[in-house]
Formats: structure tokens, sequence, C-alpha cells
């Protein structure tokens, strides 16, 4: 499940293409127990408003794996 949620990760050119994919940012996979958490990794994540942009992010941070944050 983490590999294919990695793979899945590297794969896409933009965050939001995970959310078409049917992956959350905050808990970007979950099954049998996993969640990988992951927030915008830009030194300034680009912003629509007060919102992140998540078609114009394309790093993500990983900062947890495992259960509750």
């Amino acid at each position: 499940m983490l590999l294919r949620a990695l793979a899945d990760m590297n794969a896409v050119e933009s965050v939001a293409e995970l959310f078409e994919m049917g992956l959350g940012v905050e808990s970007c996979t979950q099954g049998g127990g996993l969640s990988l958490y992951c927030h915008a990794n830009h030194q300034h994540a680009p912003m629509n408003g007060k919102k992140i942009d998540w078609a114009q992010v394309t790093r993500l941070k990983v900062v947890q794996i495992g259960g509750d944050k």
C-alpha cells in the first residue's frame, strides 16, 4: 500500500491530480490502518486567495506515516 501511494505521488505532475485519483493531502492514502500525511513542500506554497492552489503544488513532504498525527 505504501509503495503504491508513493508511486502515485511520483507519477503526477501536481497534487491536484492526487485529488482526482481519490487521495487527499492531509491523509494521502488510507487502508489497513495506514495513513500517509503530507504537506506542500514549497518555500512559498502557491496560494489562491487564502487557500493553497493544489494545481500548482508540485512537491510534497511526507511528515508522518502511521496512525493519528
